[in-house]
């Protein structure tokens, strides 16, 4: 997953955290369950329609017209509210989900982290007649257009979706490493480097991990860990980038991998009796 699809909230305390949005292809088979659990729930009220509706086409009167114009209009609105009706009481009930989405792990929340409410589940719901013209293709395009891939029922309603599933920050779960390096730099590889020795360790316990994270954790880690040393030294990228900042270590690494490995440590203070 890319830095473009975690959502940030910063808190009242200044606090960033980070969710995971749900992608498009989770949002669509979520859909499609959902679908099919709607369409076996309207099996019932249209089997109970055809049945009376022949009744009336073989033994109904003059104001058989009437009372199937009258079937229709009830089937249309008792086909909405079962379908509007569905979302609405998964929702509000589950706190944001529906049995596609729980299935598939995400969840509906609002903008600013908190649960969702009633009053947003109707909105965005209700919007659903607009966004599922052409088969859905009007939501596609707005959630394609929008950084958060909210569609046109979540930009009214102040609400995203998520995703529930934990983050494998491990690219490789085989393998074992410490994840801190505990030997301490020599004075030459702190000198070479301008690095202090809490710094280096940091550091370089990343380097020797970097190769078993994702691309979201080294997103996420990287940018904590060096950029306020560089900042300190002075010499921070002018490209914000991960690639620039992995390029800025692998050089304060190679300084540290050159250094004179017989230097001598400096000697402690005298201490005057």
């Amino acid at each position: 997953m890319s830095i473009e699809e975690l959502d940030i909230i910063e808190t009242p305390e200044n606090v960033d955290l980070q969710r995971r949005l749900a992608g498009i292809g989770s949002r669509f088979l979520a859909g499609l369950m959902d679908a099919a659990l709607i369409i076996g729930m309207l099996m019932v009220p249209a089997i109970i329609f055809f049945a009376v509706d022949l009744h009336l086409v073989f033994f109904g009167d003059g104001a058989a017209q009437e009372a199937q114009t009258w079937l229709i209009a009830i089937l249309i609105v008792v086909g909405f509210l079962v379908y509007w009706g569905y979302f609405l009481f998964f929702e509000l009930w589950m706190n944001g989900q529906t049995p596609g989405k729980k299935y598939m792990r995400i969840r509906v929340v609002q903008q600013e982290g908190r649960a969702v409410s009633f009053d947003s589940i109707a909105v965005r719901n209700l919007l659903r007649a607009v966004d599922g013209l052409g088969v859905y293709a009007v939501a596609g395009i707005v959630m394609f257009a929008t950084k958060k891939m909210q569609r046109l029922g979540d930009l009214a309603a102040g609400t995203v979706v998520v995703s529930e599933e934990i983050p494998d920050y491990s690219a490789k779960q085989d393998k074992k490493q410490k994840v801190f390096d505990d030997r301490p730099a020599t004075a030459a590889v702190l000198q070479e480097t301008h690095l202090t020795p809490e710094e280096y360790r940091l550091l370089h316990s990343y380097w020797l991990r970097r190769e078993q994270l994702t691309l979201e954790a080294r997103y996420q880690l990287l940018p904590k860990l060096l950029r306020p040393i560089l900042e300190r030294m002075g010499t921070l990228p002018s490209e914000n980038s991960l690639a620039a900042l992995e390029k800025r270590l692998e050089e304060l690494m190679t300084q540290a991998t050159t250094a004179r490995p017989n230097a001598p440590s400096p000697e402690p203070p005298e201490m005057n009796p």
